[in-house]
């Protein structure tokens, strides 16, 4: 048997090379996993806690930007690993998916005083943001996206006539970038009326008015903010 047919996750030219990746794979792989990561995360929490709950990272969309990130790195850190031996693939994963979780998890607690989840109670943790069990976890989830989902996002994306592929990636890198820049904002100003602040200012009082806490606690529910904990804000 010819050892190439087990290759099916390698994104392989005619020539052998491996294809580049684009700005619009990028795109694409964020929104689908966004999306879909939401979706998952949202029917597991029902089966464990019982009850249908916001798992939105995002204050616009059905977008879990975590999941959408993460592959977007991992796309980046296997791209040219997808033929490289499984141990390899994997422990790749594992480090990535354990410091991406670990960097995710300060960044939210220091900027805005958002404790998304906590592994405090697992062994082999690492300040509660991340442990060994998850980071295994992430191991297995990049064997995945190399040999199985990779190759299936790719043929997808591939359904978009290319003469489109430019202009919808720009387009939908755009909304992403504007829905990231909104929601930081509206966090931002809402963990300041949670430490007490009255809306005060344009930024402040827009804020306020369209997303304020009524908004903020139903889209975000399922977060748990401490704003005490907040270290990059002077």
């Amino acid at each position: 048997m010819d050892a190439r047919a087990n290759d099916v996750a390698a994104p392989a030219r005619k020539d052998g090379a491996v294809e580049p990746l684009t700005l619009y794979y990028l795109v694409f792989v964020f929104a689908v996993c966004s999306l879909l990561g939401l979706i998952a995360e949202t029917v597991v929490s029902y089966f464990a806690d019982g009850r249908w709950e916001s798992r939105a990272g995002f204050v616009w969309g059905p977008f879990s930007p975590i999941y959408g990130v993460g592959a977007v790195l991992v796309t980046l850190a296997l791209h040219r690993f997808e033929r490289a031996p499984l141990i390899v693939v994997y422990a790749e994963s594992a480090v990535i998916g354990g410091a991406f979780e670990y960097f995710a998890a300060w960044f939210w607690e220091s900027a805005f005083g958002i404790v998304a989840w906590s592994y405090i109670d697992q062994p082999f943790n690492v300040g509660g943001k991340t442990c060994l069990g998850i980071a295994l976890v992430w191991g297995f989830a990049g064997l995945a996206w190399v040999k199985f989902a990779a190759p299936v996002l790719r043929h997808a994306s591939n359904a978009v006539p290319a003469k489109w592929r430019q202009p919808i990636a720009w387009a939908a890198l755009a909304f992403f970038l504007a829905d990231a820049a909104v929601t930081i904002g509206a966090l931002d100003c809402w963990m300041a009326r949670i430490a007490g602040e009255q809306p005060h200012g344009f930024y402040q009082e827009f804020f306020a008015a369209h997303y304020g806490d009524s908004f903020m606690q139903t889209r975000f529910e399922t977060m748990s903010i401490h704003p005490q904990l907040v270290t990059l804000r002077g």
